[in-house]
């Protein structure tokens, strides 16, 4: 995709809009981020899709099928990458459910503050030379290890280990990174990285959450249900470039910020022993501030994250000291209810490009914007994400206009 070529209507206040919501919640501290110019670098770099063949531009295409089913794992070897929102007590915690559930589990991460997955893979511009990025950020110890390396020949697991579950997060204002991160690209680009690895490996693309007004949620719950599907749309479309290379290794969504929604519902039912009080005082139970978790909000994200990567129940699962032990065993039940209901269905977060583009364009857009503040927003998002033709918009198959990044 040519970066320097297109100029969007919303762009000056796509800009502007994220950066007053991450500037109050914390994550987007790298000065590299799309608020500060990233989102219209340069670069020959592509939003691409692999095999797009000829066909015209707006065809609905097929899923790819990443298939569903929920198999049992008695081990996995995870790799993470993302942010504030995916950062420690997050792993440790979901090592924490494993072992105490008999699983096999070991893990390494990447955690760049505020970072979208350009950052953690192209680096600070998209007209970096080499890959940057996959060498920047905090690991489980230490920092700036690389990632490629590590993902290729592991130094940090056991003799012989493979990482076979790449977790891997977006910046959480997902409309505004599919549109000028380049979120489908890079985050291919990061999956073959796996798969170089472990061809066997396996992608959870995991779900971050916007910011919430404690006082009044329903604005963020409304938006976080919609935009699961967004999220979805992006993998939906990394598996049809996967499969049009006749490739069976695929991309899921790891559905966390609906399962935090899930939560958030049930605390406001009463239904979470433990948790009491007004809708403010409930959610500051699990919020720290708007949108990062106190450890109980991250132990059931752990819980979420462990259920969804071993296809396992967490009920039962050991709760840390520091944690309160009575809403932690109602958030087991409430996680694995969760998670085991979204990866029943038969093709779980699967959809064709005519269908991302018309939710996104009817749904998604309008709770984005209104959450943002920014209802003046609404009718050129949906109009740039209706339009399978508008140049930075993946979700069109086949798809002549796009391609994937080079490998390192």
């Amino acid at each position: 995709m040519n970066h320097r070529g297109f100029r969007g209507r919303w762009i000056p206040l796509v800009l502007a809009g994220v950066a007053a919501v991450v500037a109050a919640s914390g994550c987007s501290d790298d000065p590299s981020s799309s608020n500060t110019g990233g989102a219209g670098g340069t670069g020959a770099g592509g939003n691409g899709g692999a095999g797009g063949g000829t066909g015209g531009a707006g065809g609905a295409g097929g899923t790819g099928g990443a298939g569903g089913g929920l198999a049992e794992r008695a081990s996995a070897r995870m790799f993470l990458s993302g942010h504030s929102l995916t950062d420690n007590p997050l792993p440790d915690h979901v090592l924490t459910i494993a072992q105490s559930l008999g699983k096999d589990f070991n893990f390494n991460e990447q955690i760049g503050i505020g970072s979208p997955i350009r950052v953690r893979t192209k680096g600070g511009s998209f007209d970096a030379p080499d890959w940057p990025g996959y060498s920047t950020g905090k690991n489980r110890e230490g920092s700036d290890m690389n990632v490629i390396e590590e993902l290729l020949s592991p130094k940090t697991l056991g003799p012989g280990e493979l990482y076979d579950t790449l977790v891997i997060t977006e910046r959480h204002d997902i409309l505004g990174t599919i549109w000028w991160e380049d979120t489908f690209g890079f985050l291919r680009h990061y999956h073959d990285r796996l798969i170089d690895g472990n061809p066997a490996g396996h992608t959870l693309f995991y779900h971050s959450w916007l910011d919430v007004d404690k006082n009044a949620p329903k604005t963020w719950i409304d938006h976080e249900k919609n935009a699961l599907y967004a999220w979805e749309c992006v993998a939906s479309k990394v598996n049809l470039s996967l499969a049009a290379e006749g490739r069976t290794d695929r991309v899921e969504a790891l559905p966390a910020g609906a399962a935090l929604v899930d939560l958030v519902e049930h605390i406001l039912n009463d239904e979470v022993q433990g948790i009491t009080g007004t809708t403010s005082q409930k959610l500051d139970m699990i919020f720290s501030d708007n949108v990062h978790m106190t450890p109980l909000g991250a132990y059931y994200l752990a819980l979420v994250t462990y259920a969804s990567i071993f296809r396992a129940s967490p009920v039962g699962a050991a709760v840390p000291a520091e944690i309160n032990a009575e809403p932690a065993a109602d958030m087991q039940k409430i996680a694995w209810d969760f998670v085991r209901a979204y990866y029943s269905q038969p093709t779980p977060g699967e959809h064709t490009m005519e269908e991302c583009r018309t939710f996104i364009s009817q749904n998604v857009c309008a709770t984005f914007w209104t959450l943002l503040n920014e209802p003046g927003q609404v009718a050129p998002c949906q109009a740039d994400f209706a339009n399978a033709n508008a140049e930075q918009n993946p979700f069109r198959w086949p798809d002549p206009q796009l391609k994937l990044w080079p490998d390192p």
